[in-house]
């Protein structure tokens, strides 16, 4: 799969300004069409609320850009007509830097519904991990986008500083149908990547000789488009398979995990616990989820 589409959400705040430079970033080195998703708080829009007072990303305020060239955060009040010009524009600019095609949305706090259906018909969108502290109730949540769009979605960490992602890549399989999904979602990352890793953490010992032959399968799959993964193996032993991956994730410096998302119900993920939801609460490192 060529990625020619690529879908960012953004807010006014420097983890949002990091998501929109990895989305440029991505774009210019796929040509790809790039679409931004401003993410417009619900209270600051309509005819109640004419004027905002909030953190802008506004260049007149004396904002750095909006593509983390550095954000300087102004405060003050406009009009959230102005304001919403005020970015366009701005993005306008940086997409024309950037030598791009692209275009704006502008979303209200927590529209999961209007973001997936725009995410239906792009490539891959690209969102941010739930802030620690912010109530999932209302919040832009990217588990909810990627199960209802069936489209892969990158999670970038709230942490995150990179302008890039995907040099070193380690890829989580067991032999499932959102693994399966998740490998060939990721083909156009792999195929640029510098290294690739595909591990299997299993637990009793018979699971390993189970997945064998489907884990055998999976290498030739990538070698068939050029990818030289390594192929690691390991038991769970006593800490959760998500802390297993993140920790040989920092092992191996990798800069991207690519893992199939939610076996199961989202309702039972959140019950009793689940690789899935552990990554996404926990990852310091970009997520490539599919489901």
């Amino acid at each position: 799969m060529a990625i020619r589409g690529v879908l960012v959400c953004v807010d006014p705040s420097t983890a949002g300004a990091t998501r929109l430079q990895i989305a440029f970033h991505l774009a210019r080195e796929r040509k790809a069409f790039l679409a931004a998703g401003y993410v417009f708080p619900e209270e600051h829009r309509g005819p109640a609320s004419p004027r905002v007072t909030t953190t802008l990303p506004v260049p007149n305020d004396g904002v750095v850009g909006v593509a983390g060239h550095g954000i300087e955060r102004a405060r003050g009040e406009v009009p959230a007509a102005a304001f919403e010009e005020a970015v366009e524009q701005q993005f306008r600019k940086e997409l024309e830097e950037f030598g791009l095609d692209g275009e704006l949305h502008v979303f209200a706090t927590g529209d999961t519904e209007s973001v997936t259906e725009l995410a239906k018909s792009f490539d891959l969108t690209i969102m941010g991990q739930l802030a620690p502290g912010v109530s999932a109730r209302g919040a832009l949540r990217p588990e909810q986008v990627l199960v209802a769009a069936g489209r892969p979605v990158l999670v970038i960490p709230q942490t995150s500083r990179v302008a890039s992602v995907g040099k070193r890549v380690l890829v989580a399989w067991d032999g499932s149908r959102e693994a399966v999904r998740a490998v060939n979602d990721a083909l156009p990352f792999l195929t640029a990547a510098e290294a690739v890793t595909v591990i299997f953490v299993g637990s009793p010992d018979r699971a390993l000789e189970r997945q064998k032959p489907s884990i055998e399968r999976v290498i030739r799959h990538l070698r068939l488009h050029g990818i030289e993964a390594k192929l690691e193996e390991t038991l769970r032993g006593d800490i959760s398979v998500s802390n297993t991956l993140l920790s040989r994730a920092a092992d191996l410096a990798a800069d991207l995990i690519v893992a199939g998302a939610y076996h199961h119900s989202q309702l039972r993920e959140a019950l009793v616990g689940g690789v899935s939801r552990e990554l996404l609460e926990h990852t310091t490192i970009p997520l490539l989820l599919s489901h």
